[in-house]
């Protein structure tokens, strides 16, 4: 009997241990606690605010989570975004409500001391008119926001904040404060450069390529059809071969990561699909410069201009790469094709003994990955300018079958525009 009493005794007490255990006031079935408040604060912690200053809410729960993002505020019944300007004076209560849970903070607005400074500043000073904007701060000289109790004005007349522009052109903004006395204070001025895009988008597609490449026909025929099909496509054949060798063939393999042949890459960086449609699709993508050529021979020596005019600063370093290629060259090409009645090189010959290779690549004038555009020279409105001097290559067949191709990469190797020009034509920005 007493044996069993202390079995009971202690199955009891393992219940109540199993109980405690599985059992927890804050628990929301998956291990965690659940929140049980909220707490709405200013960004300043301050309850007193000046009419017409923005105020950032945030929203914590009692477990230390920022739920801002998750609650919805309102000053009684009207839903509010955040951040949230005061236009009239008086006490507001703000309610935050976040999972059920909410909180309410009240909110004095205040007169502003009246200023006797403005300062101006704007978060772009300079955009594509069509596209771009300006958000404007104003701060007076006790360190206020004012910014919504300013009026904007500039040659265009009075500008909204943020600011946008029907037309390009350079804009001269102020923000003036109206004092009690209907006396006015003026900000200092801030510039603004509304650009109009000037120049075409081009876009390069290399061709890598050898004459003993069986496939390598099919790749150049979609190129020429391409090119056929938009002239702003820029084709660039890199050999590599023991007829018509690239010099930097190996390096550009590496950093690209191109294995098999033939491939394709659009903008140096894209593999090409060998559709026109691939590469005309970039060709809606408007680009920060634009680039033009000038070139001459004179006995062996080859002189080239190019240069790059930026309608809009670009938000990264850029890099300038030049190349010269040579049209017209008849090597034999091995034709996997000939016995192919679909294709175009069919009963050509294997291989096809007086295929002409075009738009191939000698040399260039520059680092093959391009020589740096100084920051200073890459800014809105300038023009760069870059000038060569080159020995025409031993390789090279025939002078008058010459061509340059220019283009800018960013950091990432990427082309942004591109231009191509025959040795002697004076090619302008377009």
């Amino acid at each position: 009997m007493k044996i069993k009493s202390i079995a009971k005794q202690l199955l009891a007490l393992s219940l109540v241990i199993f109980a405690f255990a599985c059992s927890s006031s804050s628990d929301d079935g998956d291990g965690s606690s659940a929140p049980t408040s909220i707490t709405i604060t200013t960004a300043t912690n301050s309850s007193s605010v000046f009419i017409g200053e923005p105020v950032t809410f945030t929203v914590t729960n009692n477990l230390g989570n920022n739920v801002t993002s998750n609650s919805q505020l309102k000053i009684e019944e009207t839903i509010i975004t955040n951040p949230y300007t005061f236009n009239a004076l008086g006490d507001f209560t703000v309610t935050a409500t976040s999972a059920g849970l909410s909180n309410s903070i009240i909110i004095t607005v205040v007169e502003a001391p009246e200023p006797t400074a403005l300062t101006l500043t704007s978060n772009a000073n300079e955009f594509w008119y069509d596209s771009g904007s300006a958000q404007f701060t104003v701060i007076d000289n006790f360190g206020n926001n004012v910014t919504g109790l300013v009026e904007y004005n500039a040659e265009s007349g009075t500008l909204n904040n943020p600011a946008t522009f029907t037309s390009a052109g350079t804009y001269n903004v102020t923000a003036t404060f109206t004092l009690q006395d209907n006396s006015t204070i003026t900000s200092n001025t801030v510039e603004i450069k509304a650009v109009e895009s000037t120049h075409t988008t081009k876009v390069m597609v290399e061709d890598y390529t050898g004459t003993w490449c069986q496939y390598c026909p099919r790749l150049a025929y979609a190129l020429d059809q391409a090119v056929a099909a938009n002239n702003n496509i820029i084709p660039v054949a890199i050999h590599d071969d023991n007829d018509m060798p690239y010099p930097n063939v190996d390096v550009l393999l590496t950093t690209f990561g191109i294995t098999g042949f033939p491939s394709g890459r659009v903008n140096r960086t894209i593999n090409w699909n060998e559709s026109t449609n691939q590469p005309v699709s970039l060709l809606a993508n408007r680009q920060n410069m634009g680039l033009a050529i000038n070139s001459s021979i004179s006995g062996n020596t080859i002189s080239a201009e190019v240069k790059v005019h930026y309608d809009l600063k670009p938000s990264s370093p850029n890099r300038l790469v030049v190349y010269l290629l040579e049209n017209g060259l008849v090597y034999p090409q091995v034709n996997f094709y000939n016995g192919d009645p679909s294709s175009p090189f069919f009963q050509q010959g294997n291989p096809i003994m007086d295929y002409v290779h075009n738009h191939t690549a000698r040399t260039t004038f520059t680092d093959v990955f391009g020589d740096t555009i100084p920051n200073s020279e890459a800014t809105t409105g300038n023009t760069y300018t870059a000038n060569y001097t080159l020995t025409v290559p031993a390789s090279v067949q025939n002078t008058a079958n010459l061509e340059l191709v220019a283009f800018t990469v960013g950091p990432d190797n990427k082309v942004l525009n591109v231009q191509k020009a025959d040795l002697g034509e004076n090619k302008d920005f377009d």
